[in-house]
């Protein structure tokens, strides 16, 4: 597959249908990370050898405690007692993906590359809180909802994967491709007083 085709992420008419002059210093930015790929992985945490052949060929821990981060090279989400969301740059997604098939050959495990299927955004600025908060239940209090939480929610009508990668507050947002053309048109709706702005990665 070429690299433009992998770097495609189907929202690139709405950018390019923006205004020329978007505000120097928004409320929430909004990056689009089409450079990112996704692989899913599923086995038993508590299985002999699964949890170290992933994480050595991950290069860093598989997060264990429930809805964590972990983030080196890659950003691994905890999705389930037996489930992982590994976002990785999209040109090593597919490798990294037989690499970890071929790292648990003889385990029970299961070793997807859907990167075709999901779309990843970076919301930072003052007022994502606020944002996130108009169509999301839960509580994004910093005091609660820490740097390298992680959960699976809903925000307005999309079934996402929300982190808070730092404190800045800079947010991950994880959705179905299906559902990211209705999911940039409710942020730029319901952030339209907040300056929100749009950008590729």
């Amino acid at each position: 597959m070429s690299e433009s085709l992998v770097r495609r992420h189907g929202l690139e008419s709405l950018l390019a249908g923006m205004p020329g002059s978007p505000s120097a210093d928004p409320g929430v930015s909004v990056t689009i990370r089409g450079d990112l790929g996704h692989i899913n992985v599923r086995g038993n945490a508590e299985g002999t050898g699964f949890v170290k052949s992933v994480e050595q060929v991950l290069g860093q821990a598989l997060p264990i405690r429930p809805n964590t981060v972990s983030a080196g090279q890659h950003q691994v989400f905890w999705l389930g007692p037996d489930e992982w969301l590994v976002a990785t740059p999209s040109g090593v997604a597919a490798e990294l993906a037989g690499r970890l098939k071929h790292a648990s050959t003889g385990i029970h495990a299961s070793v997807n590359d859907i990167s075709g299927g999901q779309i990843a955004l970076m919301l930072q600025g003052p007022k994502c809180r606020d944002l996130l908060a108009r169509g999301c239940t839960l509580d994004l209090h910093p005091g609660v909802f820490a740097v390298g939480d992680c959960a699976q929610s809903g925000l307005a009508k999309a079934n996402v994967v929300l982190a808070l990668v730092d404190d800045k507050p800079t947010f991950m947002v994880v959705v179905r491709r299906s559902f990211s053309d209705y999911l940039y048109r409710w942020l730029a709706h319901a952030g339209s007083d907040d300056g929100v702005t749009f950008r590729d990665a």
